[in-house]
């Protein structure tokens, strides 16, 4: 369920997110948040930035089916609106900027 849409909703607010999931998991509201909290021991916000990054990384390495694309339109692919947002996302949680990821990759 999480993935189905975790890339297309960085516009919407968190509050809206878990209305969403628990609606899905017809779980409460609260419950969702809890859970999250619990079980990965970070906020929903932390838990879907790792999420796109971890998917950036992936789509990166595969040159055949992303190799065209470029480092805006991998960070688009996978949820952020913005080049900057992306890159300042991707290098706190992988210690590396997209190009430097990309290089290191080759």
């Amino acid at each position: 369920i999480f993935a189905r849409f975790v890339f297309q909703i960085e516009h919407i607010s968190f509050c809206r997110i878990y209305k969403r999931l628990a609606d899905l998991t017809a779980t409460p509201y609260k419950l969702v948040s809890q859970s999250i909290n619990e079980h990965w021991q970070k906020n929903f916000s932390q838990l879907l930035a790792e999420y796109r990054i971890h998917e950036a990384c992936r789509r990166m390495q595969d040159r055949d089916h992303y190799g065209s694309y470029s480092i805006e339109g991998i960070g688009a692919s996978v949820g952020f609106h913005t080049r900057s947002n992306f890159v300042t996302t991707f290098k706190r949680i992988t210690g590396l900027t997209p190009s430097e990821y990309i290089r290191e990759i080759k």
